[in-house]
């Protein structure tokens, strides 16, 4: 069974590769950390409730480069509900997306140690467009002055989650309402949509040792804009039982990030500091990106993943 998931991982990312287009909506080296950023299926299948803070600050060197903060929750409210909520702040320039998402999630048992998530999340956004940081052609530009506002969007998203002791597939979709989001509303018939975004995400737990002290985790995300190239990131990451894991993550035409982290019973932290390869990289001295993980008690949760041979992770990260 491990096998058949595995190869029809693969295919699935090579297959998407092939044929598909896509952008991101919210850039993030550590998806690997916490799945519920970009999938709402998450919430609930961890066997304890992740507190999760990321923080990150883009391009370093670059003014006004985009910078970051996530905070997010998700827990159990019986073996078969979940919920989450996630707090995020991203700026870049004189724009800025500050919002919530709440998310609802019901796993269904396939067999045993095997399970189906589905989730529906609601989100509020609020864009706002700061004027003052603008600086025009022509002083106190009446586009500017007069047009320039701030919006307040709600929105709906979807997610679906199969997963293991040692294995995760995901999918979910962002912006299924694609409300109407005129930032820049000129007086002219163009219609700005919020496009929908879709992730594909997958890992998969190999043991290397017989003694259950290193396992190798490999990892992929994919994002898709109906309107915009597609892109992806190969991650790997080694991790010891101690708790200790290094890894590597290459993001398609983009950036090479490399990330350590440690892991407890409780407590989790991790570093990632992305490379840019693109037109990008002789601008910038890199992107820092720092996540906090607080492990409480999920006593509402499925117990089937009581850990097993797997020390360090007891089920998929994503």
């Amino acid at each position: 069974m491990q096998k058949i998931i595995f190869i029809s991982f693969v295919s699935l990312i090579l297959s998407v590769f092939n044929n598909t287009k896509a952008q991101q909506f919210i850039m993030n080296s550590q998806y690997m950390i916490n799945a519920f950023a970009i999938n709402p299926a998450a919430a609930g299948t961890k066997t304890y409730a992740p507190l999760v803070l990321d923080v990150r600050r883009q391009w370093t060197g670059i003014r006004e480069a985009p910078v970051g903060q996530h905070l997010s929750y998700h827990t159990s409210l019986t073996e078969q509900i979940g919920v989450g909520g996630y707090l995020y702040n991203d700026v870049a320039g004189p724009s800025r997306r500050t919002g919530l998402m709440l998310a609802f999630s019901s796993q269904i048992k396939l067999s045993t140690g095997q399970y189906l998530s589905l989730g529906l999340g609601g989100s509020m956004t609020q864009y706002v467009f700061d004027r003052d940081k603008l600086v025009t052609e022509e002083a106190y530009d009446p586009t500017v002055a007069n047009y320039a506002t701030n919006l307040l969007v709600p929105d709906l998203n979807a997610g679906l989650k199969l997963y293991g002791e040692n294995y995760h597939l995901g999918w979910s979709m962002f912006n299924l309402i694609q409300s109407r989001s005129d930032l820049f509303d000129i007086m002219t018939p163009v219609t700005n949509n919020l496009q929908r975004t879709m992730y594909f995400t997958g890992s998969y737990i190999v043991p290397l040792t017989s003694n259950d002290m290193f396992f190798l985790e490999p990892s992929a995300v994919i994002r898709m804009m109906f309107n915009a190239p597609m892109t992806f990131d190969l991650n790997l990451r080694l991790l010891h039982e101690s708790g200790f894991w290094f890894g590597a993550s290459y993001r398609y035409r983009d950036a090479i990030a490399l990330m350590v982290g440690f892991s407890t019973n409780k407590l989790g932290i991790s570093y990632s500091y992305d490379i840019n390869t693109s037109a990008l990289r002789s601008y910038n001295s890199g992107s820092h990106e720092v996540t906090l993980t607080y492990k409480a008690k999920n006593r509402k949760g499925n117990k089937s993943f009581n850990g097993g041979k797997y020390k360090v992770i007891n089920c998929p990260s994503f």
